[in-house]
Order: structure tokens, then sequence, then C-alpha cells
């Protein structure tokens, strides 16, 4: 394999070698895991609870989700996740008292109550592999390179009142293998910068010629719950939005970053209806393959609201928006606290940056199992009325879904969910009116990125796709699969030759399985990359395997 970067002679020499060593590592990484799976499932068969372990992106979360379109743990709007622990509390009482005769649903017996004030967080690891090039989502911090790529998590919580602590930090480490890198690598020292935004987005390729390897904070935090109201610190994921695994502002995509946040602990009850908020400040970071700034940090901030009207829970609207600046030199100050109500039109005495806002909707079948849901959002400060309202599609993207759910017995849970996202160029472009992808920004030159993964949705890489699944639950844990399509133009028009015109197609099949107390989970999948290079097709086998060790 020819791999293009700036010491072309030398990858090419290693490349051999490289793909050598990848296979002993996997081979050496696949028996380390089976090992620790182990001592794992040596331990005695218990029941554990899960309710705390519901964090945006994990299988709990989903099972949830899928149990809220039942009409099961509801009263809470999904568009501001992760959960605050009182409402974590009242769903496992919830759910214990449904299960004190019967199981009611097929995880019944793992989500229990527990009324424990200091408890472990199982040990997870994962070790996944990539054959041909980078290739991974939804990972949080973890980066999914070429080869063998190695996560785990440890930690504990801990409750007192109304004071709530979890750490659990990440260490991940990538071989990151050489790979024929996409676009104009040429331009710039950095070849590994995205190749078709190099100048205005966070967002490389590939992280350097060397393994990668980091320890992030990961889903922790420390936060107060006092009444209606919640406050605290947290590098948890935040997920706004209606989707079940995308959004346009922010999912699991990327690390989550420090932030302080303020908001609503449960949804207050007032006459017209449910409402819920949540306000964040938070410290951005870029990785080492940036694009040039004055500044490696940003300022993050955000706000988000919903209601639900009083009549029911079935429908579900709101509003966020998320703001990036240059960290202040000399400190923050209250015109920066104030940024999340910022002007909707452009302002030439606001201090440069760049905002993204969005307006959702969710609307659930009552008893039926089925909800649809959508998502609006524009990119930067309209320029004026017209731009607003007349030409809603300039710098636009949007987002629509539906999930179905069948449940044929208390033991069997099945799901049916499709997710469409576009933020494609539109033709507004023809007639002059300069446009951007959704995540790329100006003048701050990291985009909507956290350490060079995307905040939002991976399907708005480059324009839009669409991911559709199928999955089972019962007593023994989770099967499904699903299928991805990415469309990747090479430049920013709003058409593309067909003879260049790039897409991506992923086929995977992925599941849980309970053993005892502990959970092992496996993912395999390929993705076909039409138009890798002109006239030059890739594709790329990805595996992945991994164990959640319940700690007695």
């Amino acid at each position: 394999m020819q791999v293009r970067m700036g010491h072309t002679g030398a990858a090419r020499r290693d490349s051999g070698t490289c793909a050598h060593r990848q296979r002993g590592v996997l081979r050496r990484s696949i028996m380390t895991w089976i090992g620790l799976a182990g001592i794992g499932l040596s331990s005695p068969s218990t029941a554990f609870a899960q309710w705390r372990e519901a964090t945006v992106g994990s299988e709990a979360e989903l099972y949830l989700r899928a149990m809220q379109s039942r009409g099961l743990f509801g009263g809470e709007p999904v568009s501001i996740r992760a959960y605050s622990p009182p409402v974590v509390d009242r769903w496992g009482r919830d759910s214990s008292a449904l299960t004190a005769s019967a199981p009611s649903h097929p995880w019944s017996p793992r989500f229990r109550h527990d009324s424990a004030r200091l408890w472990l967080l199982p040990a997870t690891i994962v070790g996944s592999y990539n054959s041909a090039f980078a290739w991974g989502f939804n990972d949080g911090a973890a980066w999914q390179g070429r080869g063998v790529n190695t996560v785990a998590t440890v930690g504990f919580g801990a409750r007192w009142r109304w004071l709530s602590l979890r750490v659990a930090p990440m260490w991940f480490s990538a071989v990151n293998g050489a790979f024929t890198l996409t676009g104009d690598t040429t331009r710039g020292v950095n070849p590994f910068v995205d190749g078709q935004r190099p100048y205005n987005i966070d967002l490389p390729q590939r992280f350097g010629r060397a393994r990668y390897t980091r320890i992030d904070p990961g889903q922790s935090e420390v936060r107060a719950d006092l009444g209606l109201f919640a406050a605290g610190l947290s590098t948890m994921n935040e997920f706004w939005g209606p989707g079940v695994r995308h959004s346009l502002l922010m999912g699991s995509n990327s690390a989550g970053f420090p932030h302080v946040f303020l908001g609503s602990s449960r949804a207050w009850r007032t006459p017209a209806g449910r409402v819920s908020g949540r306000v964040i400040y938070g410290k951005l970071s870029q990785s080492d393959q940036a694009p040039a700034s004055p500044n490696r940090t940003r300022f993050g901030s955000g706000i988000i609201a919903t209601w639900q009207p009083p009549s029911g829970k079935s429908f579900e609207f709101g509003l966020a928006r998320f703001y990036h600046r240059e960290w202040p030199t000399g400190g923050l100050t209250l015109r920066d606290l104030k940024a999340p109500l910022g002007a909707l039109f452009g302002d030439s005495q606001i201090t440069a940056d760049n905002q993204l806002a969005t307006l959702f909707m969710r609307w659930r079948a009552e008893d039926d199992g089925f909800e649809l849901f959508g998502e609006f959002g524009k990119n930067d400060r309209n320029a004026d009325t017209r731009d607003l309202i007349v030409e809603p599609e300039h710098n636009g993207a949007w987002l629509l879904g539906f999930l179905k759910t069948f449940r044929l017995s208390e033991r069997t849970l099945w799901m049916l969910r499709t997710e469409v996202v576009n933020g494609r160029v539109t033709e507004l472009q023809r007639i002059g009116r300069g446009q951007s992808t959704f995540y790329d920004h100006a003048p701050i030159t990291q985009g909507h990125t956290e350490r060079g993964q995307l905040l939002g949705s991976y399907l708005m890489e480059r324009a839009n796709g669409f991911e559709t699944s199928v999955d089972r639950w019962t007593p023994k844990g989770r099967a499904g699969i699903s299928l991805m399509y990415r469309a990747m133009p090479t430049d920013l028009g709003d058409g593309t030759a067909k003879a260049t015109a790039r897409s991506q197609w992923y086929a995977e099949a992925n599941g849980v399985r309970f053993v005892g107390g502990q959970e092992l989970f496996a993912k395999a999948g390929v993705v076909f990359d039409l138009n890798r290079t002109p006239a030059l097709d890739g594709h790329n086998t990805y595996l992945s395997l991994g164990a959640r060790l319940r700690q007695h």
C-alpha cells in the first residue's frame, strides 16, 4: 500500500512491516481480552442495577429509549440527556415495583433499585481493529485508527443526600497505522488535516504518525440536585436533541468537554405544561493537527429548553443554541456569560464568535411504540430577517427520524429505527450566497469539534447520510444490525460530478450478551468507500470485542 504523506518514500518502506506488526498486536490483544473476560466470568452470578450506567451513548440509554416509546419511564424530556440521579432513582424504584410479582420488561432483573451510597462502576475493556483506514463513531474520546485500538475504563460513584459524585476516567491507545489520505493533503505543513476543509475545521484524518494514547476524564462529574434545580461540574457527554444516536449539536461522537452547568433536575410542572432547561459553560480543546489558530482553547457556552403539554407526555418541543468563542486572555466577563442569549442577527458590536441554533420536536403515539422526531438548525447568525425566514436553508441542516418498537411479550422487545441527517450546501451557492458546511467555522478555525472529533452527528462529517437499525432485546442481552450511508462530496458546491461522487456504505452486526453478572459485547462490520480517491474505491473491515466486568 502506498501512503501519501510528508515523507512518502519512508511510509512506503514501512507499510509492509507495519501491517505485520499490527497482525501480531491484534493476536496478542485478542488473547488479552479473552483472558480478562474469563476472569470476570468466574465471578458469582448476580443481578445488577443499570440505571446509574445510562450515560450518553450507552447500552442502558438505548434500552431506556426503547422502553420510553412504550410509555414506561417517561415524564422527562428525551432531548436533554444524560438524566439526573433523582430521575434515575425514581425510575429504579418504579421498575422494582413493577417487577415485584413478575418481570415486566426484558431487562427488568437488571434494572432494579439500588440504595447504595458508594459503589464501584464496572471495569470495561474494549478492543477494536480496522483493516484499511480509520473508522469508528460514537466512542466518546476514543480514536479508532487503522490497526488495533484498546479502550479501558474503571471508576466509582457516590451519593450523599443531594450531592452526587461519579469518577470514570477512560484510557485509550491506538496503533494509528498509516493509510492513504484523501483530498488535497499538500496544502500547508500538516498532511493529516481534513482534505476538504484544511483551514477551518479540526477534523484530522489521522492523528500523526505515531501511536496515539491518551487518558481522558471520561463520564465523570460532581453535582448537586436541590429540589427542582441542578448544578455541577462535569466532563460527561451531553446529548441535546430528540434523536436516538444522532444530534445536530451534541452527542457521544467526541469526548465530553469540561463544563459547569445549571438547570432543572427534573421537568418542572406548570399550568402551561412541563418545562426543562440547562445552561452550560465549558472549555473546548483542539488536537495537535488543528488548523493554525491564535488560541488553542475555546470558550463554549450553550442553552437548551424544552416544553411538554400538560395534557400528556406524547409531545415535546424545544430549542437550543451553542456558541464557540476564543478563550478570553483576560478571563471571562459578563459578556461571555451572556453569549447563549445573544442576538439572532449579525451584530458588529459582538466579539467574533460562532453559534449554532436548533429547533426540535418529538411526538409519540400513546401506547403504540411509535415515535417521530425532527430537528432543524442554522450555522452562525442570520444576516437579516430575510435570511432567517425566506432562506432558512442558508447554512442550515436538519435531522428527521422515527422509531417503532414491537413488544411481543415481557421477555422480548424489538425496535426499528431510522435517522436521516442533512447538512448539504444548497443551490443558494449558485447565486452568490456563500455557504459553509454545518460544522466548519470562521474566524474560529477549529469548527464544532472537541480534540479533533465532531461534537455532533458523524453523518454530517461531509454532507448528509442516514442510519437504520433493527434491535432485539431479551433477558440474555441484545442483538442488532445496522446500515449506514454517508455522502461525501469532494468540494463545497451543490453539485458533484458522477465520476467523482464519493459515498460510504457501512453494514454492521452488533450485540451484548449477559453471562452471570458480566456483559460481553461485540461489533463486526464492513465499510465500502466508493470513489475514496478518484476512480478508486476502498473498503475496510471493522471488529470490536469488549467486556464489562462487575466488581463484587
